[in-house]
């Protein structure tokens, strides 16, 4: 028989150990609006697809639609949230906390970015997992360099992800979505959006040295932040996808 502690203390329900040691779980973050989960179907089908990916079992949209009804009645009066939902084998946690918006300035003037040494897995880099540990050196590295963000590279050295972004770039009027990383739900968003506003997409593999333009950070966490001074074409399409609960 297993005994577990945590800090110290008898930890009374054991998650299973490839959940809690090896990083066999699927995960997706996202925001809560005014009582309004974004995009969550979508989040959802990611999530399903992720975790049949891997083996495995999906709890099912009605027992994660359940945990959301309990947490937005734990936070009553708090207008955004940060949700996250995690299937692993056999288990399944859903957490939210207060979401704290980044200061206006970020989508105003551009934030920095780090190109750092990691790399994602060679066959998991499309899946949102627990084996996350790359990602978290990347903004460990970045960060130490000043920089809000750090960008990730694959076996052939190209730029195909940031450490809790998905990047963008923007040249002479084409949104290029750098391939090779996690599937993101809000770059899809984005890539949509800038079709509406009659912007060229194209899904590209890139190398650092072919990211002249202007780069942008797509995720559910800062909706989309542009890499330095945005260009003023591109101000239409960062305004869509401000959050609605900034506060300065």
């Amino acid at each position: 028989m297993k005994r577990v502690l945590l800090k110290g203390e008898p930890f009374a329900e054991p998650l299973p150990e490839g959940f809690l040691y090896h990083g066999a779980s699927v995960f997706t973050t996202l925001r809560v609006e005014g009582g309004r989960p974004c995009a969550w179907e979508e989040h959802l089908f990611r999530l399903r697809r992720h975790a049949e990916a891997l083996g495995l079992p999906y709890p099912g949209d009605e027992a994660l639609g359940r945990d959301l009804e309990a947490l937005l009645a734990a936070f009553p009066g708090v207008p955004c949230l940060r949700l996250r939902l995690t299937v692993g084998e056999g288990v399944w946690l859903t957490e939210a906390r207060p979401y704290t918006p980044l200061p206006l300035a970020f989508y105003r003037e551009g934030v920095r970015v780090a190109l750092t040494p990691y790399r994602v897995h060679p066959d998991l880099a499309r899946y949102k997992t627990g084996n996350y540990l790359p990602y978290r050196l990347a903004l460990r590295a970045a960060q130490a360099e000043g920089a809000f963000e750090g960008l990730l590279l694959d076996a052939q050295g190209h730029v195909v992800d940031g450490s809790r972004t998905s990047p963008l770039l923007y040249r002479d009027g084409v949104l290029h979505l750098l391939e090779g990383g996690l599937e993101g739900i809000t770059r899809e968003q984005v890539a949509r959006a800038a079709r509406e506003l009659g912007l060229r997409v194209e899904r590209s593999f890139l190398r650092p040295e072919a990211l002249s333009g202007a780069l942008l950070l797509a995720g559910s966490g800062v909706g989309l932040l542009p890499v330095g001074p945005p260009p003023a074409e591109l101000l239409p399409l960062l305004e869509r996808f401000l959050p609605a609960c900034y506060t300065e």
